[in-house]
């Protein structure tokens, strides 16, 4: 399990924590609104407790439909690696 999964697991996990909803554990299928029953709010939410912890938002940029927690995952992890990966100008 990569870095970046096990935060955006344990944000979502804390989001529902702190609802009062239960936690299950996670695979990359689990839709964020039907299957782990996150809101508009709880995703907003959960991206910006990404953003304080990780130092990224890939919602600044235009970025594809996000609709499973895996698709939640694999987009912060490609902007973590660009986001680290590319070169300053100095």
């Amino acid at each position: 399990m990569t870095e970046i999964r096990q935060s955006v697991e344990s944000v979502v996990h804390r989001v529902l924590l702190d609802s009062g909803r239960a936690t299950n554990p996670l695979s990359d299928d689990d839709e964020l609104a039907q299957t782990i029953g996150l809101s508009s709010l709880d995703i907003a939410v959960v991206v910006v407790a990404l953003e304080q912890q990780l130092g990224i938002d890939p919602f600044r940029e235009n970025v594809p439909t996000v609709r499973t927690f895996g698709d939640l995952v694999t987009l912060y992890e490609a902007v973590s690696y660009t986001h680290l990966t590319l070169p300053t100008s100095d």
